[in-house]
Parts: structure tokens; sequence; C-alpha cells
């Protein structure tokens, strides 16, 4: 119990890493467990970097990459990290690249220009390959070739690589040119390929609702907060923390996974397409960002949404990773819904530094 973790940590292989959009660091994660060092990472979003300095330190900057000097950052083998999704996921306006955040993709390309790392991996919906917005992804694949990079680009499922989640999202791999070589995905490793389901990933965690129960003295009374509040900060008394306790070493699972990490809706569900309660013998629907419309419901305990941990748990991240409670509710879902299925990351970052090592002719 407790020690859920689907990214083993490979030894440290030389590679430096600036991390741009990085969110709370799901993507970090992978990166840093395949052996990277991450130098610096940046996010305009307050709260994702909260998340992101609470679990891996101060290297992390809240920042707009807009204003940001160019020069101001620094040098590394790799730049990790795609613009928000919104750019080109833009609900019915069709704006795309031209929309107002959509400019954040042009300024990614102009920092990939001037630092020439000897690779990127650049992550977005799958929304980008659409035919709506192809114009636009052919085009940007046209610009990196422009600037100098090797690109290879390939939409991946989350399910494919040991990851209980039915999640799509579209990778670009860019190799300098002079390196000579085309990133190769990495194929699934052995048992990996579609295997892996809710119950294997959630089934050891208890039953949110018996869990306060059980402990009621250590926990505010409130029951289930409001989804902009701000948990009520668990009561502690002055003697050693019981087991069972979130926040005890041997209850890191517990971390995120109480009454007041989950949102129940106001009123009835229609359960369409969108609110799906889910099985615990399949994979998860994707993971969203928001709250409270097309929800994965919880399979055993409907109609309640995954707690966050339950969710952090379905996009691989390890129990090691835990959201600060001085974080809202709705805030916790969008970093963990907005984030990189953790093991994808690892994956792509294992195979990345192998063949940087072993297939360079620079």
């Amino acid at each position: 119990m407790g020690d859920f973790n689907l990214t083993p940590q490979q030894p440290a292989n030389g590679f430096t890493v600036l991390e741009l959009f990085c969110g709370g660091g799901l993507g970090a994660i992978g990166f840093k467990a395949a052996g990277y060092d991450i130098v610096k990472a940046l996010d305009f979003d307050k709260n994702a970097v909260k998340a992101y300095r609470h679990n891996f330190g101060q290297y992390v900057e809240q920042a707009d990459i807009n204003e940001i000097e160019i020069d101001s950052l620094p040098d590394t083998d790799v730049i990790f990290g795609g613009p928000p999704c919104q750019d080109f996921s833009v609900a019915g306006k069709g704006a795309g690249a031209d929309g107002e955040r959509g400019k954040l993709v042009w300024r990614y390309l102009e920092i990939i220009e001037r630092k020439q790392p000897k690779a990127f991996v650049f992550e977005n919906v799958k929304g980008l390959i659409t035919k709506r917005h192809r114009p636009t992804f052919d085009a940007l694949i046209e610009k990196f070739n422009e600037i100098g990079y090797e690109i290879e680009w390939k939409a991946l499922s989350a399910w494919d690589y040991g990851v209980a989640q039915k999640r799509e999202r579209v990778f670009i791999v860019g190799i300098r040119k002079d390196l000579r070589f085309t990133f190769e995905f990495p194929k699934p490793l052995e048992g990996d390929y579609q295997t892996r389901v809710l119950r294997d990933v959630i089934g050891d965690l208890p039953d949110v609702s018996s869990y306060y129960y059980r402990h009621p003295r250590n926990y505010d009374r409130r029951g289930v907060f409001g989804i902009d509040e701000v948990s009520p900060t668990v009561r502690t008394v002055n003697r050693p923390m019981p087991p069972g306790y979130p926040g005890h070493p041997k209850d890191a699972h517990l971390q995120n996974h109480t009454d007041r990490h989950y949102w129940m809706p106001k009123s009835e569900y229609t359960y369409g397409q969108a609110n799906r309660v889910q099985s615990l013998d399949k994979p998860s629907n994707t993971i969203p960002a928001h709250h409270n419309s097309g929800q994965p419901i919880h399979p055993t305990e409907a109609p309640r949404r995954f707690t966050v941990r339950e969710c952090l748990r379905i996009q691989s991240a390890p129990d090691s990773y835990v959201l600060p409670d001085d974080i809202s509710l709705s805030a916790q879902y969008r970093i963990v819904g907005n984030g990189i299925a953790s093991r994808v990351a690892w994956y792509i970052g294992r195979a990345l530094a192998d063949q940087l090592r072993f297939k360079s002719k620079a």
C-alpha cells in the first residue's frame, strides 16, 4: 500500500532539460525518472507552479513565456513541453494558432530556434491532427524543419504504454539535423500494451466515505467542500500520527484521497456520453482538466468523481507526488487533467536519451 509507482528511477543519463509549460510536473516525474536533470521549468499558472515547487523544488518559475528574455533561459540538451492545448482546440471558434493564445506556439518555435537544443519534445491534444487544424499542424512541422530539426510525430494512447487510461495525445520529437538521425518512438515493454485497468491502479485505495468514519477525529467536520474553497486544514493534535492518517509515511496513498478530495455533483447526473460510470476491469476514459462536466465517474461509488489521488494514479503519477492542500479542489483537478501521463513521458524520455547517446553522428 502507498508505494504505487509506474516510473522506476533510471540512472542519471547526463542530459539537461529546460521544461516549458511544465504544469504541476506530471511530465517532469517521467523525465526525472528517465534520468534527466531538469535545470529550469516555467509555467504561467500560479497553482501549477506551487504544485511543481512543492514536489521538486526551487528551479521552477512562474513566468509568461511571451515576456521572458530568451537569452536568460539556460542552454540545455533538451527542451520539453508543449503550449497549452486551448491554442488548438478552441471549441467551435476555430481560432487555432491565430487565437490570442496561439501566439505561444510561435514563441515556442522562436525559443527552440534561438536555443538550438539537441532535441525537443512537444506534447499536445489529438485535436491538433484533425482536419480543421491539420494545416496549422503541417505548417508547424514545416517550421520545425526550417529551423534545423528532423521531425517525427505520433499520436500515442497512454493505454498502450502501461497506463490505465485511454488518453490520446500527439507527440512531436525533433532532433537537431547535425546529429543525423530521426527519433524512433519506443515500443511498449513486454506486458504493457493495453493491459492495465482501473482495478490495477486504484483497487487498493480505501472507500473515501468509510475512511472518514473510521477516523472522524482527524478531520474537520465540514465533509465535502465547495469546489473553489481551499480545503479545511486537517486538525492535528500533539501526538504521533496513527497509521491510517494521511501524512503518515506508511500511508502516502491516502494523501489527496479523502472526503475533501473529490467532487460530488449538486444534482443527479444525466449519465450521457460524457459522464460515464467507469468499469474496474477497463482503463478509464481520459482524465479531463475540469471538474464538473464530462467526468469519468467512480465505478463503485457513483455519482462521485474520482478523488485527486485516483486521478493521479490513473495518470500514472506515483504516490510520492502530492498536491498541497492550499490549492483549491478545482485547481487540483485542472493540474492533474492537464498533465502528461507520467509513464508516457518516462518512455519517451528513456528512448530519447538512448538514441541521443547511441545514434548521434555529430
